[in-house]
């Protein structure tokens, strides 16, 4: 058992000694973090409790594993730095997963997201229609970044002088998906006022016989049907 000092101590040592490292590699935010930060941050962190809480963990041991890993991290990004071929390596490169307005299937599954997964972040974006996007990429930490086609981007203050804003309500179907990954979900077909033989219709004249072929299918806020098919490619 430790004592109240001997407790007091290590705790002090130990808090001082993450501080120590937390300036040397630097800040980020949970959101910026990779998964392969977070693990080793999990690892930082235990090994200090362990210091604090385990008496068979000396002091000298907890220091001597602490600055282990911390020179193991600053070995990684300087080669990181250095060398671009162990940046892609070490680091996942950002990967397209939608391109004029097309969602990559193929590219999508590599990151282990499903569509509604795509959907939720682009609404967090404020995209409801994702026909208005030129590009998303998933980047390293998990976030999505998003590049608007040029006329749905918001004007910039030099525009203002001339061209008027306008604005567009936003139907409360935004956004109501109606077919997701071949199945029709048949709350939002309801919502949506169509009926099968409408939604049919709709996706005949787009081409699609084979609603297995629909990754989705969506309302707009301008009350259109915006529909993505399996296996688009980013040249389609």
């Amino acid at each position: 058992m430790l004592d109240g000092l001997d407790l007091i101590i290590r705790t002090l040592l130990i808090l001082g000694a993450l501080l120590l490292i937390a300036r040397i590699l630097g800040r980020r935010t949970l959101s910026e973090l990779t998964f392969y930060d977070f693990v080793i941050g999990l690892i930082i962190g235990n090994i200090g409790s362990a210091v604090i809480t385990e008496t068979e963990f000396g002091m000298l041991q907890g220091l001597v594993s602490l600055v282990t890993a911390t020179i193991w991290l600053l070995l990684i990004e300087m080669i990181s730095l250095k060398f671009v071929a162990a940046r892609k390596l070490i680091e996942a490169e950002p990967l397209m997963i939608m391109h004029k307005g097309k969602i990559l299937d193929a590219n999508l599954k590599k990151r282990y997201y499903n569509v509604n997964d795509l959907l939720e972040m682009l609404r967090e974006q404020g995209i409801f229609d994702p026909d208005q996007v030129e590009v998303a990429l998933i980047e390293p930490d998990g976030e999505l970044s998003v590049l608007k086609k040029t006329e749905y981007e918001p004007p910039a203050a030099k525009d203002f002088n001339a061209f008027k804003q306008t604005t567009t309500p936003a139907s409360h179907l935004a956004a109501k998906e109606i077919i997701i990954d071949g199945k029709i979900i048949e709350q939002g077909l309801a919502q949506s006022g169509l009926t099968r033989e409408e939604l049919t219709a709709q996706l005949n004249n787009k081409g699609i016989t084979n609603m297995a072929d629909v990754t989705v299918a969506m309302l707009t806020p301008e009350g259109e049907l915006y529909v993505d098919r399996q296996k688009d490619s980013k040249d389609s």
